[in-house]
């Protein structure tokens, strides 16, 4: 079995929600309980960074509630070696690649990867295709790749909102996943606009900085409302 097996398969299913910057036990067991497919964790220097002990924790407590949720952790420019013995620690299925890491760094790691691509300013819906391209012809491509917000304050969770119009143009070439700045309130017409193969979300269900767990339940309905309504999936 490959190890990019199971987000592969949900690529390819599509409608995938994650809920990302997940802390505390009780909002990844109410990110699992709504129905989420995959819980990010950040081990980038962050406001939401935690360590792989509080992410294992988190991971097995959501995992009574929804046993094949899957556990993704977000790293910024890390060492191969030092993401390795987190997927260890924190008991990890794949892990999110959000800084400028080469193509060739897919093949270093121990689990699956996406790929986040943050558009610069004025940036060409070409150019976003020619980046994602060259990690399409790594000797390990990445299983699927996330279109975020580009933003001077970090690599993702800034609330900060992608183009949509832009993001559709580029999905329409290449499948992707869509981040930055969804919120309950706009998931819906964001997947009606860009038909993206799945929504990610951190900033946009906290309250005062801390997750909410009827913020979450009330964006994984949201989505999973919207993709039944137009089900997308990576082979369109």
């Amino acid at each position: 079995m490959s190890i990019a097996s199971p987000i592969a398969a949900l690529y390819e299913r599509g409608n995938i929600v994650k809920v990302c910057g997940l802390r505390e036990p009780e909002h990844a067991v109410a990110a699992a309980e709504a129905g989420a497919d995959i819980l990010g964790f950040i081990f980038a220097p962050a406001r939401r960074q935690v360590t792989a002990e509080v992410a294992q924790a988190c991971i097995m407590a959501a995992r009574q509630a929804k046993p094949d949720v899957l556990a993704c952790g977000v790293f910024v420019n890390a060492a191969a070696m030092e993401i390795a013995v987190v997927v260890r620690g924190a008991g990890l299925d794949m892990v999110q690649l959000s800084g400028s890491e080469p193509p060739e760094f897919m093949s270093a790691l121990p689990v699956a990867a996406t790929r986040a691509i943050h558009p610069k300013p004025g940036v060409s819906v070409d150019e976003i295709v020619l980046e994602i391209g060259k990690h399409q012809r790594a000797g390990a491509p990445p299983a699927a790749f996330l279109l975020d917000a580009f933003s001077p304050k970090g690599a993702g969770g800034t609330g900060e909102k992608v183009d949509w119009g832009l993001a559709a143009a580029v999905n329409a070439r290449v499948p992707v996943m869509l981040a930055g700045g969804l919120s309950p309130n706009n998931v819906a017409e964001a997947i009606q606009i860009v038909r993206p193969v799945g929504v990610d979300v951190s900033s946009g269900v906290e309250i005062d900085g801390r997750k909410s767990g009827e913020q979450i339940h009330a964006f994984v309905a949201a989505a999973q409302a919207a993709f039944a309504r137009q089900p997308v999936t990576a082979t369109r």
